[in-house]
């Protein structure tokens, strides 16, 4: 699974000045990490139906659709609704489209853990916006939403920020052997890109502003 600035990166496609809604939504389904690394809590936070099985497209429309009441009552829940989804959406994709790659290396998983903390620091240093990113989620507001408590992936966010704070001198000397920086851009675009539609599907639009409306067809129009 992707770690957290590849989310990050992928919300700001979504919606190029992301909210710091969005931002800490699309971090929040691994805050169970504070609490446990048990892969059935995992699966819970992560909403699936069955252990190991991601939500399909339909599936993730279904919870969004079962939160219609919340989303109307407080918009800054449908970014963070939003990104927790596009969090799932991306983590599915990752597992099938990039963490193949690192099983068929001999050494997959140790290289893989190497990859995935260069590329923290790789997005931070090259990514215009990033710093802002992290400053914003200093200020988001959490909820509490797929077994997990504001107070949880706060939590979770304050331990991130912290490992962001300076990369360690060896790691900053590993080289991306499986993933390369280009397939990685490629991967980040394509993905939000992908999650723009499937949101517009939704009705959700446009989602490129702080203060985005829920539009339901002509109804909103």
């Amino acid at each position: 699974m992707p770690w957290p600035m590849v989310h990050l990166a992928v919300a700001a496609v979504i919606m190029p000045e992301p909210s710091a809604e969005l931002l800490i939504g699309s971090l929040a389904p691994d805050a169970v990490h504070v609490r446990s690394n048990d892969r059935g809590e995992k699966a819970k936070t992560h909403l699936m139906i069955v252990e190991g099985e991601f939500l399909t497209d339909e599936q993730l429309h279904d919870v969004f659709k079962a939160n219609a009441e919340h989303i109307e009552a407080d918009p800054a829940f449908l970014h963070y609704l939003l990104g927790y989804i596009a969090h799932i959406y991306t983590d599915r994709r990752w597992t099938f489209e990039i963490y193949p790659g690192y099983e068929a290396h001999s050494d997959g998983r140790k290289q893989y853990h190497r990859e995935v903390k260069r590329i923290e620091f790789m997005l931070l240093q090259e990514r215009p916006d990033a710093r802002a990113w992290l400053r914003q989620l200093q200020s988001d507001r959490a909820f509490e939403f797929g077994g997990l408590s504001a107070d949880e992936v706060h939590a979770y966010r304050d331990m991130k920020l912290l490992g962001l704070q300076e990369e360690p001198a060896d790691e900053s000397k590993v080289s991306l052997e499986v993933l390369s920086p280009e397939r990685l851009e490629q991967f980040i675009l394509a993905n939000g890109q992908d999650l723009r539609r499937l949101f517009a599907e939704w009705g959700v639009a446009p989602i490129i502003r702080r203060n985005v409306e829920m539009i339901y067809g002509a109804k909103e129009a």
